[in-house]
């Protein structure tokens, strides 16, 4: 789920934050397979494993996005860096 690009920008704590939330996002949302976060810091590219022709609405964006925005309002600036133009997927071993 976290690249080595994170733990080498020496953010290593705000890099754990940011993993453990996002493992908690996707414990939370079991149909959750993947979003991008933009430069802007806009979820989009949402994927999901559910029905067919179920598409995800705005309340799924917005839950996502409001777990996020708990992260950069606590240490904006750096940690806005680290998600940035990133994607994040689920993790199946």
């Amino acid at each position: 789920m976290m690249d080595d690009r994170i733990v080498a920008e020496g953010s290593t704590g705000r890099a754990e934050q940011l993993q453990a939330r996002v493992a908690e996002l996707f414990e939370r949302l079991p149909m959750l397979c993947g979003f991008y976060v933009t430069p802007e810091l806009d979820v989009i590219e949402l994927s999901v494993h559910t029905w067919p022709g179920w598409v995800p609405g705005r309340q799924l964006h917005d839950e996502i996005r409001d777990a996020l925005e708990d992260l950069v309002f606590d240490d904006s600036e750096q940690t806005a860096e680290l998600l940035q133009g990133r994607t994040f997927a689920r993790a199946f071993h």
